[in-house]
């Protein structure tokens, strides 16, 4: 399985649309920086997968690469956007289609899969794979190679030997490991709570066994109990009739000892309550003292039209005098009333009002002593009616205290004692329900037999649970055992597959590393594999040195070149026959470079389609020099760069023929004459 071509247009830097063939033996591309020779590995790893690997998923400024996969330049828009490329088996041609919109038919892509590997031991993302193995591309020949961490290298080579299914028997076992354990856990916690269980129950019949009490003893108690009760109840059923005497008992030492707490305040206010009536009949005398001065009170004697505001009538009565005597007389009749009169007359009458004045004046000042007098005798009688009030209220209260207490001593059959007979009574009820209430714990032992029988019964339950936990727990760690060795046998059936193999490409590994001589002192590579749990691959030159920290740039380059050949020369699952490599000289001197074209020979001769992109132009040629043609149109070089206006696309395609056969043979011979 080899690329036939590829057609793009609006992806990455191509607005054009660009149609791209590959010779089936080699392709040689070059072209400056920038003019878009990475970009057509780009397209044939995003046909396949629909991304990019190469930018390990960076984000950045909520951006990703996906948001950079059609053109987004300046100038007129694309006509189109898509990326399509050709894979060619012999005669029959696949293609995979994908848009900025839609993405391959799935049909083409299962008919690829069967096509460049074999389905039965390929991972579980072999087209991912594929482009990881077979796009060896400037920037990540070191990383995927020195640079890698030892467990990811060897991961990486794993992966390209088809061991993948390894991994699903080690998961499996892991798994089982893992629920064996769990198993195992979950039996020992039930043995511990099992012993608990069992020591809580020994702990419990000997309780029941200490507090068994003597034949004797119990029956002394029943004795007492029953007379507490003042019943011959049996002592089977003795228990509830002594609970409910003690009950009563508590309820009735209660209520003495509230009547004896009031005793010395009711007696205080029992004599009292002559003193109290005492007050309340004199306050109720007072009272008709003060009702009686007040019906004595009788008004002065008053005209009736005066008897209202008289002292304002005599003022008003004197100024209308004064305007009379000032007026006089007019045409011999009173100013005042119009009457006819004599001078003497109107004096006369002026005279017996003024007098009339005086008297209502004296009159006023009488009635306001009147006045005072009969308020200060209704405020007297108020207050002596609210004093009667409380007097009488402080009297009722008082016998009515005394009325409960006498009541209460009456219920309580207490009415010709007195309080210390009352304090006595409490103490003698008291001592009964203490001793009725350790009378009783001594009867509830009578329930020890039964308990001791139900303790016995659960210490033997308790035991029979604790020896199944106990086998439940070895099978489980005999369990445990045998899922760690299967897992153990696995890995190391895993690991001894996988050393078989490594056995027969770590030598390609150093066939190529001494091809391509990477450096002039160490001629060769050891590839040491290390770890049983976690494996390990180490590269090594010399006395166990590390070529990651010693080696040059371009020596690091060419070691790691040497690495990623091999792994893809190694892929037993691929039918993918393509080696693709972007621009793989960057820090390659010439004479290295020489060895790259002799590698890259080599692989073509083996019927392995290469195909190379490279900056310098010189270089393009040497390696289509150095590559051998097999056909004519089998082997293309195409210079990559801008046209007029700046839009990428392909300048120059070279088909390259091989060279001309039995040039130094002699000719034919020339007849001579």
């Amino acid at each position: 399985m080899k690329v036939s071509y590829v057609s793009l247009c609006g992806f990455r830097g191509y607005r054009k649309p660009v149609r791209i063939e590959f010779g089936s033996r080699f392709t040689i591309i070059d072209g400056r920086n920038g003019v878009g020779k990475s970009t057509i590995f780009d397209a044939i790893e995003f046909a396949l997968t629909g991304t990019l690997s190469k930018y390990n998923d960076a984000k950045s400024a909520g951006e990703s690469v996906a948001d950079y996969f059609w053109w987004a330049g300046a100038g007129p828009a694309p006509e189109d956007r898509y990326v399509e490329v050709g894979f060619t088996n012999g005669s029959d041609l696949l293609v995979l289609r994908r848009t900025q919109f839609q993405g391959p038919n799935q049909v083409h892509i299962e008919a690829i899969l069967d096509q460049i590997c074999d389905r039965g031991s390929a991972p579980a993302q072999p087209l991912g794979q594929l482009c990881a193995a077979s796009i060896i591309r400037d920037e990540q020949i070191t990383q995927l190679s020195l640079d890698l961490k030892e467990a990811d290298r060897y991961a990486l080579l794993r992966d390209v030997l088809g061991a993948n299914d390894a991994d699903v028997w080690l998961d499996r076992g892991a798994q089982l490991v893992s629920l064996a354990k769990k198993r195992t856990a979950t039996a020992q916690q039930e043995v511990a709570t099992a012993n608990s269980d069992a020591a809580n129950a020994s702990k419990r019949l000997d309780e029941v066994r200490a507090s068994l009490i003597s034949e004797e003893v119990l029956g002394q108690a029943v004795a007492r109990l029953q007379a507490f009760v003042k019943s011959t109840v049996p002592a089977d059923v003795l228990a509830g009739p002594v609970r409910e005497a003690i009950v009563k008992a508590q309820s009735e030492i209660e209520s003495l000892e509230s009547l004896a707490k009031r005793w010395q305040e009711i007696d205080k206010v029992r004599s009292d309550l002559d003193s109290l009536n005492a007050s309340r009949k004199a306050r109720q005398e007072d009272h008709a003292d003060a009702l009686a001065a007040l019906n004595s009170l009788t008004p002065p004697p008053l005209v009736a039209a005066y008897t209202h505001g008289v002292d304002e009538h005599a003022k008003k009565l004197l100024a209308l005098v004064n305007l009379g005597r000032e007026l006089g007389l007019h045409d011999g009749s009173c100013p005042l009333c119009a009457s006819g009169q004599s001078h003497e007359e109107f004096e006369k009458g002026m005279e017996a009002a003024v007098v009339l004045a005086r008297q209502l004046s004296e009159a006023a000042a009488n009635l306001a002593d009147f006045e005072r007098v009969k308020k200060r005798t209704e405020e007297r009688v108020v207050a002596s009616s609210e004093a009667v009030e409380a007097a009488e209220k402080v009297h009722a209260d008082a016998v009515r205290a005394v009325q409960l207490f006498d009541q209460a001593r009456l219920d309580l059959h207490l009415a010709e004692s007195s309080r210390d007979s009352l304090l006595a009574r409490v103490a003698e009820l008291r001592a009964d329900l203490n001793a009725a209430q350790i009378d009783l714990r001594v009867l509830e032992t009578l329930r020890l037999s039964v308990d001791l029988d139900k303790a016995q019964r659960g210490l033997s339950d308790a035991n029979n649970r604790l020896s199944k936990a106990q086998e439940r727990f070895g099978r489980a760690r005999k369990a445990e055992a045998s899922a760690q060795a299967l897992h153990d046998a696995a890995r190391r059936a895993t690991s001894e597959t996988l050393d078989r193999r490594l056995e027969r490409v770590l030598p390609l590994m150093s066939e190529l590393y001494r091809r391509l001589r990477p450096h002039p002192t160490w001629s060769d590579i050891e590839y040491s594999i290390r770890g049983d749990v976690r494996r390990f691959m180490k590269l090594q030159v010399g006395d166990q040195l590390n070529p990651q920290f010693l080696f040059s740039s371009g020596q690091r380059r060419a070691t790691g070149l040497a690495f990623l050949l091999s792994v893809n020369l190694s892929i037993s699952w691929s039918r993918w026959k393509s080696i693709l490599l972007d621009d793989p000289v960057q820090h390659i001197d010439d004479f290295r470079a020489v060895h790259l074209a002799e590698v890259m020979a080599q692989l073509v001769n083996e019927d392995r389609q290469v195909i190379c992109a490279v900056e310098d132009a010189a270089l393009a040629d040497l390696l289509c020099r150095r590559l051998p043609v097999g056909a004519h149109g089998d082997a293309l070089r195409i210079t990559i760069g801008p046209d007029q206006e700046g839009a990428l696309g392909v300048q120059e395609l070279r088909i390259l023929t091989p060279l001309i056969k039995r040039t130094l043979n002699q000719g034919p011979q020339l007849a001579t004459g």
